[in-house]
């Protein structure tokens, strides 16, 4: 298996990168990325880009010929000062990418979005809780979904984890949380596991979903 990763230097890209660099099955890891990775491989490639919103013919056919792609790039919208940039980065990237791989791919293409849990596709939610982080991700989901009804070798599956813990979050917390929390080596595993075998789940993969699949 060949795998495109976008946020590899984040916290859950990060994990996800250790995870496929680890497994047997995969020959192949190609990140997208602004800046150089502080590890090595021999299975691993670093595209670096200056603007995840533009790639050329050359490069999307050589990312087309991978067998999935995990989108573990974004943020929340508090984290982000401007609602112009938030918007680019959480949905102008990722169908960016998205588009060029779909028009590209020869065989089957899985896509796999790191979206959240309350992502909301019909932009209705109230609740000013970070309305727009739920509305963007939800509108990206809807897009990305389209996107697949339209290629018929592209297919999407988008993740609503809940709130991300570390590796060493106490046994009390993730009990206690059990319904709205997901360890990021859970939620990288079941990430991966997606990506090679993207029958196993329909096309949103909830917080409780992800734990089965991570087992």
């Amino acid at each position: 298996m060949k795998v495109v990763l976008t946020g590899a230097t984040g916290f859950v890209g990060g994990e996800v990168l250790a995870q496929l660099l680890a497994r047997t099955d995969v020959d192949r890891v190609t990140c997208l990325s602004r800046r150089p990775l502080a590890l090595a491989s021999e299975k691993l490639d670093v595209v670096l880009l200056e603007d995840f919103a533009r790639y050329d013919d050359a490069l999307l056919a050589r990312l087309a010929s991978h067998d999935a792609a995990i989108w573990a790039l974004g943020a929340k919208a508090s984290d982000v000062e401007r609602p112009d940039v938030y918007e680019r980065i959480t949905h102008g990237f990722t169908l960016a990418l998205a588009r060029g791989l779909a028009e590209h791919a020869t065989r089957r293409f899985t896509f796999c979005y790191l979206s959240g849990m309350g992502a909301d596709p019909g932009e209705s939610a109230w609740l000013p809780w970070e309305r727009q982080t739920r509305h963007l991700k939800g509108r990206t989901e809807r897009d990305l979904a389209e996107l697949a009804s339209t290629h018929a070798r592209f297919k999407v599956r988008s993740f609503r984890p809940g709130g991300i813990l570390p590796k060493d979050a106490s046994v009390a917390v993730q009990w206690l949380l059990a319904q709205i929390v997901i360890r990021v080596d859970v939620l990288a595993r079941a990430m991966v596991r997606v990506a090679a075998s993207p029958d196993d789940v329909g096309g949103v993969v909830s917080n409780g979903d992800a734990k089965k699949l991570a087992q």
